[in-house]
């Protein structure tokens, strides 16, 4: 089964170095706008939308849905990774090189009151296992994060993306469930 995921308009955060995490932060006007813009592009063969339920992703998945008119179940599973304490703060403030090791996947926030990458991995994949069993006709859409499309290009695909541009979509195939 093809799922597209996009990633989610930019907000304050994505022309800062600021962690974001779960900070549940808006799209910027900026934001909005390019997310209009990107919907011409958008095919009309999705039959579910599938969405994190932070703002910023459920904003982007509204302003698509205005095209495709689709139900939207909003899954926290899809959430981008809590960065616990570090969520708010710069990478400069930070004062680690943890932007290197999050580029190869390898991150474990776990002393910071995070989610390592397994603990990404599975809660991602339980929400994926259900998306695949509930499939209908047509494909679905899912509306995430940079880092969750970053994961998946890395498990999937054996790519290291060091940024996933907002507004991007990005193309995965899973096996099918019976």
């Amino acid at each position: 089964m093809k799922i597209d995921f996009i990633r989610h308009g930019p907000t304050k955060h994505a022309k800062t170095s600021f962690v974001t995490g779960w900070l549940d932060i808006p799209l910027t006007r900026e934001g909005i706008e390019q997310v209009k813009n990107a919907v011409s592009e958008i095919s009309s063969d999705y039959s579910q939308i599938y969405c994190s339920d932070l703002i910023r992703c459920k904003q982007t998945a509204e302003i698509i849905n205005q095209k495709l008119n689709l139900p939207i179940k909003y899954d926290a599973r899809l959430r981008e990774r809590s960065f616990g304490s570090l969520a708010g703060k710069s990478w400069e403030e930070i004062g680690l090189d943890l932007k290197e090791l999050d580029k190869n996947q390898k991150y474990d926030y776990r002393p910071f009151g995070g989610e390592s990458v397994e603990d990404v991995k599975k809660r991602l994949f339980a929400c994926i296992d259900d998306i695949r069993r509930n499939k209908k006709d047509g494909e679905a859409l899912v509306i995430a994060h940079g880092g969750i499309i970053r994961l998946l290009h890395n498990i999937l695909k054996g790519e290291v993306h060091e940024r996933i541009h907002n507004s991007s979509v990005h193309e995965f195939e899973f096996p099918d469930i019976k």
